[in-house]
C-alpha cells in the first residue's frame, strides 16, 4: 500500500518542489514546505509506502500545530485545502488563505 496523492495538487499547494529525504524521490520519503507573507510555515513530511505523514504549522518559528498520522491512505486538493484521510475518514484539513489554518476531525 502507499498514499495515494497528485503530485500537482501538492505543487500547487506548497508552491514548490519536495525535497528527499534519503536523496532519491522515488524511495517515496519527501518533505514538502510552504512560507506565506505572514510568517506561517507549514512543513508536511510523507513516507509514502509506510503510510505515515508529519505535519507541524509554526508562526515566527513557534510551534502553532504538530501532529503524526500512522494509516495516511489519501492526501487530496479542493481548492485551497488539503485534506489528509487516516483510513477512510478525514482527519485534517490544512488551509492555505490568506492565513494557514487547521481543522482536526
Amino acid at each position: 500500500m502507499f498514499i495515494k496523492y497528485d503530485v500537482y495538487d501538492l505543487l500547487e499547494l506548497f508552491q514548490s518542489e519536495p525535497v528527499s529525504v534519503t536523496g532519491n524521490i522515488d524511495d517515496g520519503v519527501l518533505i514538502y514546505t510552504y512560507k506565506d507573507d505572514q510568517k506561517f510555515k507549514v512543513i508536511l513530511t510523507l513516507d509514502v509506502y509506510q503510510q505515515t505523514s508529519s505535519l507541524s504549522i509554526t508562526f515566527n518559528d513557534s510551534i502553532v500545530f504538530t501532529g503524526d498520522f500512522n494509516n495516511v491512505t489519501r492526501i487530496k486538493r479542493d481548492d485551497k485545502t488539503m485534506i489528509i484521510y487516516v483510513g477512510e475518514e478525514e482527519r485534517i484539513k490544512v488551509k492555505f488563505y490568506k492565513q494557514v489554518g487547521v481543522e482536526l476531525f
